[in-house]
């Protein structure tokens, strides 16, 4: 628990605009497109942007796992309506467009928003990486698209 909120506050501040000076972060990074991207590539931090007019925005920060096992997969969502259920999902292509599926590309699990409108949860894919096109936020209940985050651009 104390990781996933480490995990959120860094993610807040990032999205906030907030720069961490290297020495501070233990590491070199630098902004790629909108994105926060470790120079060896093993992390990638991406802004959800709403889809037509959800308002939902947030965070998906994915960090590739050792061995080539895969990408853990951290979203943070803001402007969810408290109590509702979320679903959030990876895929092959750049737009969050829905394809044939299986519970493996399901990140996490459902999470319910916050009475700040606020949502997270994080999982492993199985896919590395650099094979993760983009991560989206969904309502649970019929699926709409409310976020996407394209992590290739």
């Amino acid at each position: 628990m104390k990781k996933l909120i480490a995990v959120l506050m860094m993610s807040l501040i990032l999205a906030l605009g907030a720069t961490i000076p290297a020495s501070a972060a233990g590491r070199s990074t630098h902004l790629y497109q909108g994105q926060q991207m470790k120079q060896d590539a093993k992390q990638i931090q991406v802004k959800l942007r709403p889809v037509g007019s959800s308002g939902i925005s947030g965070i998906a920060h994915l960090t590739q796992r050792k061995n080539q096992d895969g990408t853990h997969i951290v979203v943070v969502a803001f402007g969810l309506k408290p109590g509702d259920q979320y679903i959030s999902l990876y895929y092959d292509n750049h737009v969050c467009q829905l394809e044939p599926y299986s519970l493996d590309d399901v990140i996490g699990g459902i999470y319910t928003a916050n009475n700040g409108g606020v949502g997270a949860t994080e999982g492993n894919a199985d896919d590395n990486l650099d094979e993760i096109n983009s991560v989206s936020v969904r309502h649970a209940g019929d699926f709409k698209l409310l976020a996407c985050a394209n992590v290739h651009p």
